[in-house]
């Protein structure tokens, strides 16, 4: 009998199973033990702590969701007092009656749309300290005294902008309950300068519905908003509006904490749990107090069921241990067998298996797996680039199936509401190398990621040279308003990399769009928009809005109007060219165009002038010298005539760049040769390239390339142009058919001579006829 035992020791002591079965059962109920017991003290501790930051985080999100709103609020305050309505308002100048009655008529409008417009708004007030005079969307006082013009109180208040807390304000029409910001105007005069003030009125009944919002209803205690000198500015109680709660001493402590936090106080005899939360916007105390009873109703919950699944899995660690442990550790022994390849060639393979041939096989899995995981993170970036150009280009179109995949790199994206942006990114007076270009592509990616991310989701590759695309995905909100953010975003991107490191970087934004397959059209968009640099200057944010075509047919008919403006510059006949531009300038007046409009065609002019000398050889930088300044200089215009004169400037020195290109090039006999022939033969509908290459002994890609670099031309346009002069002179004899004048001139096919016709003269032949025949009416 001693045999069988010692047997068994021996394999107890040698296999995998044995050994465990020893220590485990040594250990294991220890373990439960111990387990349960830390378990049961640290459970109370870590859930009271979970519900302190649950409740801290639901005041963060009240914090969050109303700083978003008044800053929002702020922006369409400013918005909305640009007009110049509200400067004429403002400083009491009016030229006469009829000009008053005008813009008070004109700003009542304005303030009964802007709060018909955003229903977050309860009233709007505009007060003139120059005149006193006040006005609402619902009335207009004039040198009104000050129970009604409260206003006046904070003419010379040493901010700019203030948020007053709740307060009862006439409107013109009822007495509300209402949180105000008060705004200086000028937006940025200090006192003593300021003309007046603009305010927007929020209902509190509004604020606590937005805190409501954010507990959805289920909130056991009391929670109030106060601001910096202790007065309720929202409460659920209402009959605690307008009270000031610094004689309370849990209050008192509140407000000499400038950041947030919680603690216990009794109240009335109830233990009660106080959680408050500084605004870094307002200033105000977010407060929101709890029973304790109530606090910890989850906790004891909590508590009776962890003793119960302590009890259960005492009794399942006895079965495990007497019964399942057998059968876990048996199947063990055999893999490490396998594993480490013991039993192979060693007869019955009684050889004993140490937990040793396990590590070592373990070892070089982990060994494995290490190495997979750094070439898995070399590649990342490589995927990342990928799966974007995939989006950009409409190869990906579905979220669900490319969401995987995007997590995995750590591209986090929304399912809807995206804007792609791409941006150009340089040095100031430096020419960047390769090198220097990937670089500063990288560190632009890496804020533009970072700054992103800290509300919504994106992200953004190297395209190369220079270029960055960034996609941005929000989780809200509307297309316009999206389309704001993304402005705003960007603008603070750009002010970084400028005082960080010193770069350029000109970004152009293309419209939002709701789904992911709509990608593609909003990144051809944004590189439309950047392709806008050389009028909105570089270092600046362009939107695909910016460059919308006005949808006016007057419009369309000054846009038409500018073509001969630019051929003539083309010419350099600059009598010619003014003249078209004055013009252009006088229809555009006449026609009544807003200031917007004739803003917008000066972009369009002075555009399509910088692609016309970029055609011919001169590149905008060095025709025009920084072009920065040439948005802001256009919009600083007072006039149209100051517009007018400022384009004619830079139009006047294109012209110069063209003669002294022109200057420079001379000329070429052999293309002065191949012009009188062309005029010559003109009429023959063969004539060709072909040919010419034939009689002057030449290529027909050199001749072309003559024709390029002499006559700004290419061999087919000079063509046409010649043929539709002579037609032009042929239609002025009103016997000839337009039938036979296409065909004097070289068409064999008239449906192409009079399309062609009508892309160079805006006419058909017949039109064209019509209004040459016309007799001029006799003067006056």
């Amino acid at each position: 009998m001693k045999e069988p035992a010692k047997t068994l020791e021996a394999i107890m002591r040698n296999s995998i199973s044995g050994k465990a079965m020893i220590i485990y059962g040594i250990v294991f109920m220890l373990i439960i033990a111990l387990t349960s017991l830390l378990s049961y003290t640290s459970t109370v501790g870590k859930l009271q702590k979970d519900l302190n930051d649950t409740n801290l985080a639901l005041l963060k999100q009240v914090d969050s969701k109303m700083e978003a709103t008044f800053r929002q609020t702020e922006k369409d305050l400013l918005s909305m007092t640009e007009s110049l309505e509200f400067t004429y308002f403002m400083n009491n100048s009016y030229s006469d009656e009829p000009q008053r009655f005008g813009v008070f008529y004109t700003l009542t409008t304005k303030l009964k749309d802007f709060i018909g417009n955003n229903p977050n708004y309860a009233s709007v007030f505009a007060y003139s300290h120059v005149s006193g005079d006040l006005m609402t969307e619902a009335t207009y006082l004039k040198q009104t005294s000050k129970e009604f013009n409260w206003l006046s109180q904070y003419v010379d208040m040493p901010e700019y902008f203030k948020w007053l807390s709740t307060q009862k304000v006439w409107d013109g029409k009822e007495t509300q309950d209402v949180v105000t910001l008060v705004r200086s105007f000028p937006s940025l005069s200090s006192p003593g300068f300021r003309k007046g003030l603009t305010a927007i009125s929020i209902k509190e009944d509004q604020l606590f519905r937005w805190t409501k919002e954010i507990y959805e209803g289920n909130h056991a205690g009391h929670i109030f908003i106060l601001d910096a000198q202790g007065n309720v500015v929202t409460h659920d109680d209402k009959t605690q509006l307008y009270r000031n709660m610094t004689s309370l001493p849990y209050i008192q402590q509140i407000l000499l904490d400038e950041g947030s936090g919680s603690f216990n106080v009794k109240l009335d005899g109830i233990q009660q749990s106080v959680f408050y939360r500084t605004s870094s916007y307002t200033g105000w105390k977010f407060v929101n107090i709890i029973p304790v009873s109530e606090f910890f109703e989850p906790i004891k919950v909590t508590r009776n069921l962890l003793l119960v699944f302590a009890i259960a899995m005492f009794v399942l660690a006895l079965g495990a241990l007497f019964y399942v442990n057998r059968w876990t550790f048996r199947p063990l022994d055999r893999l490490v067998g396998k594993l480490s390849g013991v039993n192979k060639g060693r007869g019955q393979g009684n050889e004993p298996i140490g937990l040793s041939n396990l590590e070592h096989a373990f070892d070089q899995i982990l060994k494995d797996r290490d190495y997979l995981e750094q070439h898995m993170r070399d590649s990342k970036p490589m995927l990342k680039w990928r799966i974007m150009m995939d989006l950009l280009h409409g190869d990906r179109s579905d979220y669900h199936v490319v969401n995987h995949h995007m997590e995995l790199l750590g591209i986090q994206m929304y399912p809807e509401r995206y804007v792609v942006c791409t941006a150009e990114i340089s040095k100031e007076g430096e020419r960047l190398s390769p090198r220097d270009e990937t670089l500063y592509t990288y560190m632009f990616c890496n804020v533009a990621e970072e700054l992103i991310r800290t509300e919504h989701a994106g992200a953004a590759i190297d395209l190369g040279g220079g270029r960055a695309a960034v996609i941005i995905s929000f989780a809200e909100g509307d297309l316009e308003q999206n389309h704001l953010r993304t402005l705003a975003i960007f603008e603070l991107i750009l002010d970084v990399m400028k005082k960080q490191f010193g770069l350029i970087v000109t970004v152009g934004v293309g419209k939002c769009r709701m789904e992911m397959k709509e990608i593609p059209a909003s990144y051809d968009e944004s590189q439309k928009a950047l392709h806008y640099k050389m009028i909105f200057g570089k270092h600046s944010v362009i939107s695909v809005d910016d460059l919308q075509s006005p949808d006016r047919p007057d419009y369309y008919k000054l846009s038409r109007m500018t073509d001969p403006v630019i051929d003539a510059m083309r010419q350099t006949d600059r009598g010619k060219m003014l003249a078209h531009l004055s013009a252009t300038f006088r229809e555009a007046v006449e026609g009544n165009l807003p200031p917007e409009l004739i803003r917008q065609l000066c972009y369009d002019l002075i555009m399509k002038s910088l692609q016309s000398v970029n055609a011919i050889g001169i590149e905008p930088e060095m025709s025009l010298g920084p072009l920065t300044s040439v948005y802001d200089r256009i919009a600083r215009c007072e006039n149209w005539k100051e517009a007018e004169q400022l384009v004619g400037d830079i139009l006047n020195e294109l012209a110069s760049q063209i003669e002294g290109k022109r200057n420079q090039r001379g000329k070429n006999d052999t293309i002065d040769r191949m012009l009188e022939y062309i005029r010559e033969h003109y009429h023959e509908h063969d004539l060709s390239l072909d040919r010419l290459a034939e009689l002057f002994h030449l290529s027909p890609p050199y001749i072309s390339k003559l024709f390029k670099e002499y006559t700004e031309n290419n061999f087919i346009d000079c063509l046409i142009e010649i043929r539709i002069k002579a037609s032009l002179e042929l239609l002025k004899d009103k016997s000839i058919k337009v039938n036979d004048v296409s065909e004097a001139v070289g068409y064999t096919n008239t449906r192409s001579f009079l399309r062609t016709f009508k892309k160079y003269t805006g006419l058909t032949p017949t039109e064209y006829r019509e209004r040459m025949l016309k007799p001029e009416p006799a003067g006056l």
